[in-house]
Formats: structure tokens, sequence, C-alpha cells
């Protein structure tokens, strides 16, 4: 059995369509399983005509989405039992808290024991943008990667899907693919002695400037008790579609200040 895992699409906030080679490489699945972070339900749809598709909702995910998709989901194949999940915390200051750490254990530690909880030997997960195949706690963790970018302030440098074959036996096999070069097995293993920033920034690299960096989340906490944080993030909006589409290298504060000052004016008067 083939299974194609996908997670982290944001369409459309986040991407205008998934790139048409990601559905060449799930080409050929018995089953699609996508991790959350759907966006629009239309994702399912555009998937489904590869193979059945069970999905999960994430933390970013669209009002409809998370109405209709489970947090988590079982999945039977084979003898194996799969956790599927976005694997963020519901609880939104949990959430917040938990990206306070930099290491990978506790990540891992909180997917294995969930996949534990279900009977499951292997979970799929998002969320982290970052591909994943490792071994935690005796639980194989596999996250795809990411489709779109994580935020308005990052892009997704690495677009990846991957194909796990579950063989009659119950054993397991993943390979990833790089969206770039979609016909060689892209190597996910790295060092979790790294961190989780380390390996973010390979994935996942900024597009604001330096000094937007500096100053964080701190000027984007002044930026909105300025102008209110619908037109703040309604205005950096278009600003990382014109990063991700590669019209622009990157965001300043000028950028922003414009943006969101052309939003001030437009309600004056």
């Amino acid at each position: 059995m083939i299974i194609g895992l996908i997670s982290d699409t944001h369409l459309p906030d986040r991407l205008d369509q998934i790139p048409p080679v990601a559905f060449e490489v799930l080409d050929g699945a018995d089953l699609i399983l996508h991790a959350g972070d759907v966006g629009e339900l239309r994702v399912l749809d555009q998937l489904c005509k590869i193979a059945p598709v069970i999905a999960v909702h994430g933390n970013d995910d669209t009002e409809e989405s998370q109405r209709e998709l489970p947090y988590a989901q079982v999945v039977f194949a084979y003898g194996q039992r799969i956790l599927l999940t976005h694997a963020h915390y519901p609880n939104r200051p949990e959430e917040l808290a938990s990206r306070r750490s930099d290491d990978w254990e506790s990540r891992l530690e909180r997917r294995a024991k969930m996949a534990q909880r279900a009977g499951a030997s292997i979970v799929v997960f998002g969320h982290t943008h970052i591909p994943m195949l490792t071994e935690y706690l005796g639980v194989t963790c596999i996250n795809p990667g990411a489709i779109a970018a994580g935020n308005f302030v990052t892009r997704q440098a690495i677009q990846t899907v991957a194909m796990m074959e579950i063989t009659p036996n119950g054993r397991s096999k993943v390979v990833h693919y790089n969206l770039e070069n979609p016909k060689c097995p892209f190597d996910v293993s790295f060092d979790l002695s790294l961190g989780f920033r380390a390996q973010s920034q390979r994935y996942t690299p900024f597009i604001i400037s330096p000094e937007l960096q500096a100053k964080g989340r701190e000027l984007a906490n002044d930026y909105i008790a300025k102008f209110g944080e619908y037109a703040f993030w309604r205005r950096l909006r278009p600003l990382a579609f014109k990063c991700w589409r590669g019209e622009v290298t990157e965001i300043s504060d000028a950028d922003i200040m414009a943006a969101l000052e052309w939003n001030d004016n437009e309600h004056s008067g």
C-alpha cells in the first residue's frame, strides 16, 4: 500500500495554488494523508482526484476546516496503526509557550506519546514546516514537510511531500521529495542537537529585513497597537506574497509603514 503524505498547504491565505508537481509526486498513492493547516477544503477535493484523502485540521486553518476536520485521526493500514495529527496545542497559550523551547526532544516526546496513547507505531504530523523521518520512543515520527509558508514573515524555501509504502507484513518505508527536484529522494536527516531554530532557518528563512528581525515580536505588537491587528495582517499579507513570488527580496520597516499608513489614510476623512 502506498500512502501519500502532505501538510501545511495554507490555501489561499499563503499560497495561490498547490504546485502541479505535488500532484505528480503523489500520483500513484492508494491513500493520501493531509497533516493539517489545509486551508480551504477545496484542497482536499483536488487531492482526492488522485486517491481517497484523510485529513486533520491545524492551528492556522480556515474556520471551515477547523469546523469540519478532526484534531487527530487514527488510520489502519496493513496491520499498522497510524496517528495523523497536526500536533499543535489546541490551547493557544500552551502553543505559544511551547515555542519558547528550542529543543527537539520535547516536541518529539509529545508526538510519540500521542501515538502511544492511540496504540500507533507511526505518527504523521505537520506544523513545524520541517520534513522529518526519525524514530523516537519506539515510534516512527514523520513530517512530510510543508508547501506554504508558516507565517507572513518567512517563506517555505524547500517544499516537500512524502510517500510511505506499507508492505503486507506491516513494514514501512518513507521517502521525501523536494518539489524542485521531484525525481530524486530528498535527504531529511539532520542532527537533532542543532535545535529547532537552526533547522527552521534552512526550511523557513525570514523574508523581513535584518532590522525588523532584530526588533522581533515587539515591533509587531507596536504596529498592532497603533493600527489594529486586522489592518496589520491584512497589509502584511500582500507584501509577503510579493516575496513568495520573487517580486521583491525582503520586507523592510519602510514597506510595512507605507502599507499601514495607506490603510490608515483610506479610513480618514
